[in-house]
Formats: C-alpha cells, structure tokens, sequence
C-alpha cells in the first residue's frame, strides 16, 4: 500500500476540493488568512502552508480531484 495523501490521510482536516479552493481564494485576491482558517476549521499557519505549497503540494490548480468545482 501506498502513501496515504491528501484527504485520504487518516489525519486530515481538509477535502482535495477544499485546499484547492483556498488557493482559489487566494489567487484571485482573498488575503484574510484568519477568515479562511476559521471557515475551514484550521488553523492560520495551515492555511499559510497550503498557499505556499509547502503542505498538500502534491495538488496544482489543473487536477481538482473528483468533484471537479473549481
């Protein structure tokens, strides 16, 4: 078995969908980190990490896993 990642990790917080949403956010201009966190039931360094790809960096903007909703 395989490296357990992303939303299958037994620990994660966070759905594929919703960590490319907040780089979505992020891209398109949403600077609140405080409000994103809050939303997302995390905390504002996780949200830090995800947008500088340096957590969930195997996710990019052009795989959206499986729903497709960005």
């Amino acid at each position: 078995m395989g490296i357990l990642r992303g939303q299958f990790h037994p620990s994660a917080k966070l759905t594929d969908d919703q960590v490319l949403m907040i780089r979505h956010l992020w891209k398109i201009g949403h600077r609140n980190i405080r409000v994103m966190a809050r939303n997302h039931n995390v905390s504002p360094s996780n949200i830090k990490k995800i947008i500088d790809k340096k957590t969930w960096a195997h996710l990019n903007e052009f795989w959206s896993g499986s729903s497709g909703s960005i």
